[in-house]
């Protein structure tokens, strides 16, 4: 692993404008002292963890926006009549319906209802700038990464352990475009959430997203293309031909 790791940081410049790209900052790279590195990560790639989150700065602001979601659900529930818009109300019967499920079918439930909520055009090949806070998207939709982090913010309410949980941007390489899902850790298992199939599957299923990078409430992970450990030869060295 320390070859590999190495051989990753001689070459950080060469992943840089690729995370960039993606809304991801070159800091990313540049782990700072508590960062991780897993050789068996997400989808079998190695990834670097890190828990400075500054990198990604909307990502930060949908983060802030999670107490006015709160304070809206709260008035919702307590009195219908002051549910902000209709959406608001669906969401929250959802939620209450929900509450005594069990996990699985919470899952697979959350992935289904949410899923018939409107899809917007994405841009930038796959995935826009701006990343619209959960209120936004219960009024008027979003995109694939909207979807992950509506997910995320419903079944975190419903207990589950937001460490266990990811939204993952990926390289889809069947439509050649970026795309965003919720990877979900339940009993020993990576489950995926998409916008795209009302089906939680697991994660050794689903072979055709590459993941770029990830994040939750604490911690953000860079993903380490394959084609860049195939290029490490066994010693150590890179072969740049």
């Amino acid at each position: 692993m320390m070859r590999i790791q190495t051989a990753f940081y001689r070459n950080r410049r060469l992943f840089a404008p690729l995370l960039v790209g993606f809304g991801m900052a070159a800091a990313v790279i540049v782990a700072p002292v508590r960062a991780e590195t897993t050789e068996n990560g997400l989808f079998g790639l190695m990834e670097i963890s890190s828990d400075d989150l500054s990198a990604l700065p909307m990502w930060q602001h949908v983060m802030a926006s999670f107490p006015a979601l709160a304070d809206a659900a709260k008035e919702c529930d307590l009195h219908i009549e002051k549910c902000d818009t209709q959406q608001m109300t669906l969401w929250r019967t959802k939620i209450a319906e929900l509450q005594r499920s069990a996990e699985r079918i919470q899952m697979l439930e959350i992935n289904r209802f949410l899923n018939d909520w409107k899809h917007l055009p994405e841009e930038d090949g796959g995935i826009r700038n701006r990343w619209t806070t959960p209120l936004q998207f219960l009024s008027h939709g979003g995109g694939s990464r909207d979807f992950a982090v509506m997910k995320y913010v419903s079944l975190k309410e419903l207990g589950f352990d937001p460490d266990a949980m990811r939204i993952v941007i990926a390289n889809d390489v069947l439509r050649n475009k970026t795309h965003a899902v919720l990877s979900v850790h339940y009993r020993g298992k990576q489950y995926i959430l998409d916008s795209l199939n009302d089906t939680i599957l697991e994660e050794r299923l689903v072979n055709y997203y590459l993941p770029l990078y990830s994040v939750n409430e604490k911690t953000r992970w860079a993903h380490i293309p394959q084609d860049f450990l195939i290029a490490c030869e066994p010693s150590g060295s890179e072969k740049n031909d």
